[in-house]
């Protein structure tokens, strides 16, 4: 549902190829208006793919719009990714971009509203599809504490303490924990490197050495 008001503001005529390009890229689902601010209960004057709202030309701003608007600072230009919550039923992302006269004032904007129903109800699904004990385990550790399972294992294999090691158990130390693949984790030498009290140079030497 597409519609143009016959008698535009020249400024806002500069828009319409704008908003009609918009709409025609992202399909149906994807809701493109023209507002004339100065005339609020009357402010769309272009809109294309309108099914989104079930608005047309002469239909006013959605009252959660307006307020938004009424909170634009100066030097803003746009106000970007909010949900319009006065589309019932639907949920709708929507951005803003001003549209000012010569002067600098605020007259209009041309907003692009989003139907992302589906896309939240498709999202959902795939979450509860793909989702699984063992990620969600795995999602819970931070990097810290997955350097830190390592280390232990590492310190189970040798036997011993970091602080009882002896210098062939820490080249040990150090061999296990490349071979688990801690030191692809960035930091990870220098963690262990003030582990061991020495420094991350001297972990490489080891690693150099190792055959």
């Amino acid at each position: 549902m597409n519609h143009v008001s016959t008698e535009l503001h020249p400024v806002f005529k500069r828009y319409i190829p704008i908003a009609e390009g918009i709409a025609k890229t992202f399909g149906s689902h994807c809701e493109v208006v023209v507002h004339d601010l100065t005339d609020v209960p009357a402010s769309v004057v272009a809109i294309f793919n309108g099914q989104v709202t079930g608005r047309k030309v002469g239909s006013s701003i959605t009252s959660f719009g307006l307020n938004l608007l009424r909170k634009v600072e100066k030097g803003t230009d746009s106000l970007l990714n909010y949900v319009d919550e006065d589309v019932k039923g639907k949920r709708v992302k929507s951005s803003s971009i001003y549209i000012r006269d010569d002067d600098g004032h605020l007259i209009g904007c041309l907003s692009i509203n989003l139907d992302i129903t589906h896309y939240s109800i498709a999202e959902k699904l795939l979450a509860e599809m793909t989702s699984s004990k063992k990620d969600e385990e795995s999602s819970e550790l931070s990097i810290s504490q997955f350097e830190n399972q390592m280390i232990e294992k590492a310190v189970e294999k040798i036997g011993k303490p970091v602080q009882m090691m002896d210098k062939f158990e820490r080249m040990e130390f150090i061999y296990l924990l490349d071979e688990m693949g801690l030191f692809r984790i960035k930091g990870s030498i220098q963690n262990v490197a003030s582990l061991l009290g020495v420094s991350k140079f001297t972990i490489y030497n080891y690693l150099d050495k190792k055959t």
